[in-house]
């Protein structure tokens, strides 16, 4: 690519470039026009670029001159900001719901099996099409250009050769496509997260994520597929070893996670998978290069937290660069009627750092694996919340102390042309299209405090959450007058201890 230096102005008739005092947003001149980088000719590898204004290059199709984020810091400043690539690797019905909810077909294993299970030619194609077409060069583009610098990739066991078992009713030849894509990724200077999203059995019930929904987790309780999923993360761990001694993969896979919401009702099974599997990753996968994230249920997060704490250090040599993932939505239980948007303010401003108290209390990294722009509620479009809702989510990961990134879920579905604006809230991308999100909305929101967007006085009556155990359906409302200090105290900034590093 093209390189810009910049240098000392040597007269009047030189222009002045501004940089965005957040760190990262568009270089604009003196007089406040953007300025975008456009080709002088026909564009390709290596050709020249001239910095022309946006309105005179390319207008929206221009891309902006961006500045990088900066890294992680000790408080947890300058989180990074990810999405999950969901439904691609792994189908989900409600991603796309013309396909597979319109004919219940509730998972991916139904699907395969109404088009003639793995082996039939049809479903084998039906798969293939949609791994090539769900993602695309394109979606990594509009991503790069909204902020988004980390993806992490969900994907199920039967991707992985070594496990892969034709009887257990999946089309293999997926990895093919997992594999072009981190290519795509390094060509865009992104990163990725490998998410084992399904374990042999399913580790949650009722779950479609699981690749076959089941009423019982029989991942825990059948010791075959127990030991199945343990060769399933040795497995993933080779495919990462494989991508990195690949020139066109290396240096794009920074982390693995070894299970996604394993049921908490077997959570003692769930930390013996753990303590096995950590320290056979951290032979091959060293944390200087590799974060570890580990997926728990249950709220509070008091037990599991205090686990992985003492884990870190009494053995910080395998432990050191594991992070909590937790996945924090304002639905599924937690969408209260009547709903207003202040619902969600609220949450985001003032409860929800105290749903990561006990992250934060013990300085563990965290990592918020899955949220969403999603409320349960059609209210979702009224004007200005999506913008509003997200800066706010932004911020709190931003400002939040141990937590050093988050995952967006999702970039996209497939929306049913019957029905174009169900689920649509899930899609950020659609978001983008539809006018919900500026395209580089990432770039231009300040993050640097707590939901900036919501006027001061409004978060002086947060209520006081200090003296609470808080979970995470817990209701919050903004109070007539203004609460007790402690209620808009930011647990990140008050009696924590200093953070783990990564």
């Amino acid at each position: 690519g093209a390189v810009v230096r910049l240098a000392p102005c040597g007269g009047d008739g030189e222009g002045k470039f501004l940089f965005p005092s957040s760190g990262h947003g568009s270089i604009r001149t003196e007089g406040a026009s953007e300025l975008c980088l456009a080709p002088a000719g026909e564009a390709a590898d290596g050709s020249a670029l001239e910095l022309r204004s946006c309105a005179a290059s390319h207008g929206a199709l221009a891309q902006h001159f961006l500045l990088p984020r900066a890294p992680p810091s000790s408080d947890g400043r300058g989180a990074f900001l990810g999405v999950n690539l969901g439904g691609w690797l792994i189908m989900e019905d409600w991603m796309w719901p013309a396909e597979l909810e319109a004919s219940q077909l509730h998972d991916e294993h139904s699907y395969i099996a109404e088009h003639g299970g793995p082996g039939d030619r049809r479903a084998q194609e039906r798969m293939h099409q949609h791994w090539d077409s769900f993602l695309r060069p394109e979606h990594l583009d509009r991503l790069r250009r909204f902020g988004v610098t980390h993806v992490r990739i969900p994907f199920g066991y039967w991707l992985l050769d070594r496990v892969y078992n034709e009887s257990d009713g999946f089309v293999s030849g997926g990895e093919a496509y997992l594999k072009r894509a981190l290519g795509w990724l390094k060509a865009r200077g992104m990163l990725a997260v490998l998410d084992l999203h399904a374990s042999p059995g399913g580790q949650a019930r009722m779950q479609s994520f699981t690749g076959r929904i089941t009423e019982e987790e029989h991942f825990f309780l059948d010791d075959a597929k127990f030991a199945q999923g343990k060769l399933a993360v040795e497995a993933m761990v080779e495919l990462v070893l494989k991508y990195e001694a690949d020139s066109a993969t290396s240096g794009v896979v920074v982390g693995v996670e070894l299970m996604n919401e394993p049921s908490h009702r077997h959570i003692v099974r769930t930390k013996e998978f753990y303590s096995e599997m950590v320290p056979l990753v951290r032979r091959s996968l060293p944390a200087e290069k590799y974060l570890v994230l580990l997926s728990f249920m249950g709220s509070p997060h008091t037990s599991s937290m205090d686990w992985l704490a003492e884990k870190i250090s009494a053995k910080p040599e395998i432990w050191s660069g594991v992070v909590h993932d937790s996945h924090l939505y304002h639905l599924f239980g937690d969408n209260h009627e009547p709903w207003t948007k202040d619902q969600d303010y609220c949450k985001a401003c003032c409860r929800d750092s105290h749903i990561l108290r006990p992250q934060l209390s013990t300085g563990v990294p965290t990592i918020v694996g899955e949220y969403a722009i999603a409320t349960g509620f059609h209210g979702w479009h009224e004007e200005g919340f999506v913008a509003k809702n997200l800066h706010n989510y932004l911020s709190l990961w931003s400002t939040a102390g141990s937590v050093v990134g988050s995952f967006l879920w999702n970039f996209r579905i497939i929306a049913d042309p019957a029905q174009p604006m169900k689920y649509l809230e899930w899609s950020l991308l659609d978001m983008v299209d539809h006018g919900y999100l500026n395209p580089d909305f990432a770039y231009v929101a300040d993050t640097t405090s707590i939901c900036p967007s919501i006027d001061a006085g409004i978060l002086e009556r947060c209520p006081d959450f200090s003296n609470t155990t808080v979970y995470w359906a817990t209701r919050c409302e903004w109070q007539a007058a203004a609460a007790p200090a402690g209620g808009l105290r930011r647990l990140a900034e008050a009696d924590m201890p200093a953070p783990i590093h990564v």
